[in-house]
């Protein structure tokens, strides 16, 4: 009777291990950051310091890949839309679009909708504004020595409004995708006749 368990237990560790060798690994992907500099060096090293509430957090999508003419990276990660308090550089607009890396190992940061924030972002790979765990980029309640530092900032001077809805921008692909098939099937029944 113990040499069955013993053989059963042998068996199907011979069977894991044996398995074992199919598995493989998954790179990890670790974010790394240096030290950042103080909040004036910071503040020239950036392209845009800003605070502001955040409006709207969108997942970036990659279906852009699939048109045969796109030929730009693709890119995941967050689109993040704020309502801009107060500016030391590069914004003047009451709104702005920041765009963050993914969580994890891609160094984005977790922006909440509602919370606020002082924001230091630069151009980086697509010419967009772009900001990352790496920055001095905090939550404005904790970024309190920054704000001294940074001094009283500018009210934005212009208006703008980027909040967009996902169901404005689907049901128009969605209308203009029914539109072009009626067209093509009208069109392939008038010319049968």
């Amino acid at each position: 009777m113990v040499f069955r368990n013993v053989q059963g237990i042998l068996t199907v560790f011979s069977v894991v291990l044996l398995f074992t060798f199919f598995i493989q690994p998954f790179p990890a992907a670790a974010c790394s950051c240096a030290r950042p500099p103080d909040p004036l060096t910071a503040k020239d090293q950036s392209a845009a310091v800003f605070t502001g509430k955040v409006l709207q957090v969108n997942e970036r999508t990659d279906w852009l890949r699939w048109l045969p003419f796109w030929d730009k990276p693709e890119r995941g990660g967050f689109d993040v839309i704020f309502e801009v308090q107060s500016t030391w550089k590069g914004v003047d607009q009451t709104q702005v679009q920041i765009v963050t890396s993914g969580l994890g190992g891609a160094c984005g940061i977790p922006f909440q909708p509602g919370q606020e924030y002082l924001v230091y972002a630069s151009y980086w790979e697509l010419n967009e504004l772009e900001t990352n765990i790496c920055t001095r980029t905090a939550i404005k309640s904790d970024a309190g020595k920054d704000l001294l530092a940074l001094g009283p900032g500018a009210m934005p001077i212009s208006s703008a409004n980027l909040v967009w809805n996902d169901y404005v921008f689907t049901g128009t692909v969605v209308i203009i995708s029914v539109g072009i098939l009626f067209y093509l099937f009208w069109f392939q029944t008038k010319r049968r006749r």
